[in-house]
């Protein structure tokens, strides 16, 4: 009975028939009561209404009640009464009477409660209202959240609640698929314990909760995911993947990652990560003797620093690295003595453990007989070698110094490689398949080959062409699954598509379905594509097969027995395609089969100097190559092969060896000289002569100079022409370190070795100002001598008789007098590095010194510069304590006492060259030539401004 409010009784007895009339009467009392009444007695009338099994006329008052609070705080500023709404809301629950959204309304509400506390406590007792009544609302979760947050709670932990309340209630099978979604993270936690993991293991989704089938799969997946995903695959068979239906291709590999060997058992002996052609294009792993990346090299200088990296060496995989990069940087700069700075490396055990371990690999790389094997090594042992070498000289042993770390190197001939090369095949003389060019993977199954195709497709190409197509409507959006390490390639095997990646050392397969998800493979053999690894492939214009392996990613081409070649990292068409391939150009091809060794020879000796002239040479030397691809594969191969030939033989020049009989003709010795470290300037010169020498036979010469045209010019190095008495005379000093001695040996033998230090008189540099500021390189002039050619503001001049004769250069100005050729010829340089072999640095006579002062007008200490150098060079100022004290004297202030400053490098140049005797051995005998040097100064000295 309802005393309190009169006629509640009446109209719900009326309910039964007339509900929607019963509704309207309890209404129409509540507008009979005083205002601050109204929703109480609403709230009320709920629930009698519901006591009397009317739960939607009871719902539908609860929800009048809360708008009437609302319109009264509105108007006349009464606050709701929160706590009856929450006692009365929770009351209604069990009869039906309040919906999801009533209880998402009173969710709401309590956001914005003023005491967030209490709100979150009544929040939770709501929704557990609802649970307890068997009902879970779609949308529970993020509205729980938020009071949780309003109350400065953790979602975190608020989401936990929610999950262990349904899976310890056994309502999750009642849970609609969002709030699977929203619990996802909490129910995987919570999985841990043994206990709940049984609970989410039962907690089959119920099939009644939807009636559309595909809603209903749906759900069912959603479950199988979670469960595979929260450690719970622990308990799980293999069967229970296959069955959880195609998945979107991030779940799937969410589930994957979650399960590991559970859902892909490990693979049986049949498969070798290491060399499986899919498993090394998937992981992209680099070689590991691939050049070391990084910001550049270390700048280790002290015992200190090299201490420091012997502690970290052996087990710091980025401080082998960063070592490999330290020792590819030796002899780039000019002011560290390397050879001091090796023997300080060597010290510490750790460092010669860990570079015998890689120059050991660098040894047999070198030695491997094609030009990979060179490009990996030569960068390594050729720095080592000469930084050795400059130590060879000093009394200590040379182990100690690191000569085993290149001793006993067996040097490929890169002549010989490259020719061999040619001769074998190149992967490029084949035509790729259709699309190939936009193909961002390649995976060969038998005889298919699978191209993932950019734009969401692959295509499948067979020995007559293509025979499947087929979509991946995932790779643009997901494309992050299809790059990097570990990504995933798709394939065909003739009737389905799979996706397949090696992930952390283990293969995975997936199957593509017709929805464009993917799904676990059924069978107890993994799926994975299998081709031939070493196939014979008969090249266009070939009468015999050339073996072809790919091996770890390294595609290796074994012709006669031996490698001839290799790819490393491969990522083309993969090798068992190859024989389905057409030729791109079966003339060009043939001509390869057939391509001599002296022909190789002349094509590296165009290449040597760089620029345009062995596109000319390939264009007479192998004519028949007409496609661009092939010709510019060829032209590549070659300019590497010159680049590994100049590196070749700097190491045999640092290791004393004798150097290949059959050389390119311009970078052939033809007096035994050695060029070491500076042989790239060898071929530099002599095409730059025969340019000249070509030019100063173009016809009569003028009494002015008439161009000729222009050329791209090789580009030696100019600055140092004229030079070689001073380099000469320099190197002999006692207190020259002797790593500075070194590499004045290599320029004088490189030098020597050409024209321009043949002594001949035949050359000269000229100086000129263009008044527009431009002296394009390259330009060729007959000159009334000779001939000449501009190498930006620098000349030189060639004359074939050595007379030459004052002209005057159109709209430019002589800066300078000319530069002679001066001091050098290639016996003159034996003898003296012979003697200096031999003798030992020659003596110092300070009194030379102060007659070539006095001779000249010259200050003693600038005498002194030119005959001994300034003693303090930037970078190399401990070397100053290597002067005798008498000499070191010669560069005092007599006025100050102190050290006089430098006057001029360019004047220390020019006076030094005719310091320098005709004769190497009076270098020994009678001293420094100050008689030709006085003469030199008094014709053409005194009246230049340096």
């Amino acid at each position: 009975m309802s005393e309190a409010w009169p006629g509640l009784d009446e109209a719900v007895a009326r309910a039964a028939d007339d509900p929607q009339g019963a509704r309207a009467e309890v209404l129409a009392l509540a507008g009979t009561l005083a205002e601050p009444s109204a929703p109480e007695f609403l709230d009320h009338a709920a629930r009698v209404f519901a006591a009397n099994g009317l739960p939607d006329e009871a719902g539908h008052l609860f929800g009048r009640a809360r708008e009437m609070e609302d319109a009264q705080a509105r108007s006349l500023g009464l606050p709701a009464d929160a706590a009856r709404a929450q006692r009365t809301l929770v009351e209604l629950v069990p009869s039906g009477a309040i919906g999801e959204s009533r209880l998402r309304d009173h969710l709401q509400r309590l956001v914005k409660h003023p005491e967030p506390g209490e709100a979150h406590r009544w929040a939770r007792e709501a929704v557990c209202a609802f649970f307890d009544a068997g009902t879970v609302p779609e949308y529970v979760v993020p509205e729980l959240v938020r009071v949780a947050v309003a109350a400065r709670l953790g979602a975190d932990a608020e989401r936990r609640f929610a999950a262990e309340r349904l899976l310890r209630g056994g309502l999750l099978p009642r849970a609609p698929i969002p709030v699977w979604g929203d619990l996802d993270i909490p129910l995987r936690e919570l999985a841990k314990d043994e206990e709940l993991l049984d609970l989410l293991i039962a907690a089959r989704p119920d099939p009644g909760l939807y009636d559309v089938p595909a809603l209903q799969a749906a759900h069912h997946r959603r479950w199988r995911l979670l469960v595979g995903r929260a450690d719970g695959g622990r308990r799980l068979p293999r069967e229970w993947y296959r069955n959880v239906g195609p998945l979107q291709l991030d779940d799937m590999m969410g589930l994957a990652f979650e399960a590991g060997d559970r859902m892909f058992p490990p693979p049986g002996p049949w498969f070798e990560p290491d060399t499986d052609p899919v498993a090394c294009a998937a992981t992209a792993r680099p070689h590991p003797l691939a050049p070391a990346d990084g910001p550049g090299t270390p700048s280790w200088r002290s015992d200190t620093d090299f201490l420091r990296l012997a502690a970290e060496i052996e087990e710091d995989h980025e401080a082998r690295r960063d070592l490999d990069a330290f020792v590819r940087g030796f002899g780039k700069a000019d002011n560290i003595d390397y050879p001091s700075l090796v023997r300080m490396m060597l010290k510490p055990a750790p460092i010669r453990r860990v570079l015998g371990e890689q120059f050991a690999a660098w040894r047999e790389e070198c030695a491997a007989g094609d030009l990979e094997g060179l490009e990996s090594s030569l960068p390594r042992l050729v720095p080592m070698a000469e930084a050795v070498e400059g130590s060879r000289r000093l009394p200590m042993a040379a182990d100690a110094m690191g000569a085993g770390l290149v001793d006993g190197v067996g040097i490929t001939d890169p002549v010989d490689a490259a020719w061999r090369a040619l001769r074998a095949g190149l992967p490029e003389e084949l035509q790729c398949p259709q699309g190939w060019d936009a193909a961002t993977s390649a995976v060969l199954h038998g005889d298919l080959l699978t191209l993932g195709m950019a734009h969401k497709r692959v295509v499948v190409h067979g020995p007559g062409g293509i025979v499947h197509e087929d979509d991946l409507p995932f790779f643009d959006t997901q494309h992050r699954w299809f790059t990097g390490p570990g990504r995933l390639l798709p394939w065909f095997d003739g009737t389905n598509t799979f996706l397949s990646r090696l992930h952390g050392g283990r293969p995975e397969t997936y199957r593509l379905a017709g929805d464009g998800g993917l799904e676990v493979p059924d069978g107890e053999q993994l799926p994975w594509p299998r081709s031939a690894t070493s196939v014979p492939v008969t090249f266009p214009g070939a009468t015999e097969p050339v073996r072809v392996v790919l091996d770890g990613g390294v595609l290796r081409m074994i012709a006669d027995g031996r490698t001839v070649a290799r790819r490393r990292p491969y990522t083309g068409v993969p090798p068992g395609f190859w024989p389905h391939l057409a030729p791109v150009d079966p003339d060009g091809s043939a001509a390869l089969r057939r391509l001599e060794h002296g022909t190789v020879v002349g094509l590296l000796d165009a290449a040597l100097p760089g620029g345009r002239e062995l596109h000319r040479e390939l264009d007479r030397a192998l004519p028949e190559i007409t496609d661009a691809g092939l010709r510019d594969t060829v032209r590549t191969l070659l300019e590497r092969a010159a680049g590994h030939l100049q590196h070749a033989l700097r190491l045999c020049d640092a290791l004393g060896r004798k150097r290949p009989s059959r050389l390119p003709g311009r970078i052939r010795s033809v007096s035994g000289l050695r060029a070491g470290r500076h042989i790239g300037q060898v071929p530099a010169v002599r095409r730059l002569a025969e340019v000249l020498g070509e030019a100063a036979e173009s016809g009569p010469a003028g009494d002015t100079p008439r161009p000729l045209g222009r050329v791209e010019p090789p580009r030696p190095n100019h600055l140092e022409f004229g030079k070689l008495g001073g380099t000469a005379l320099l190197a002999a000093l006692a207190w020259t370190p002797e790593y500075q001695r070194a590499k004045a040996r290599d320029w004088l033998g490189a030098l020597g070795d050409t024209p321009w230090g043949d002594g001949s008189g035949r050359w000269r540099r000229l100086r000129f100002d263009s008044p527009t500021g431009q002296s394009p390189a390259g330009e060729i002039w007959r000159t009334p001598g000779g001939a000449l050619v501009m190498l930006s503001g620098v000349a030189i001049e060639y004359s074939p008789t050595g007379e030459f004769h004052d002209f005057v250069m159109p709209g430019r100005e002589r800066r300078d007098p000319p530069g002679s050729q001066g001091w050098g010829g290639a016996d003159r340089i034996a003898r003296f590095l012979r003697l200096l072999d031999e003798r030992g640095p020659a003596p110092h006579d300070i009194s030379a010194v102060h007659r070539l002062a006095g001779r000249t007008g010259l200050p003693v200490h600038t005498a002194a510069s030119a005959a001994y150098g300034y003693p303090f060079t930037a970078g190399r100022e401990h070397e100053a304590a290597l002067l005798p004290p008498e000499v070191a004297a010669l560069y005092d202030d007599p006025d100050t006492g102190e050290r006089a400053p430098h006057e001029s490098w360019q004047l220390d140049a020019v006076l030094r060259e005719p310091l320098m005797p005709d004769d190497p051995e009076d270098l020994w005998v009678t001293g420094l030539d100050v008689g030709k040097a006085v003469a030199w100064w008094d014709a053409v000295g005194r009246d230049l401004e340096l």
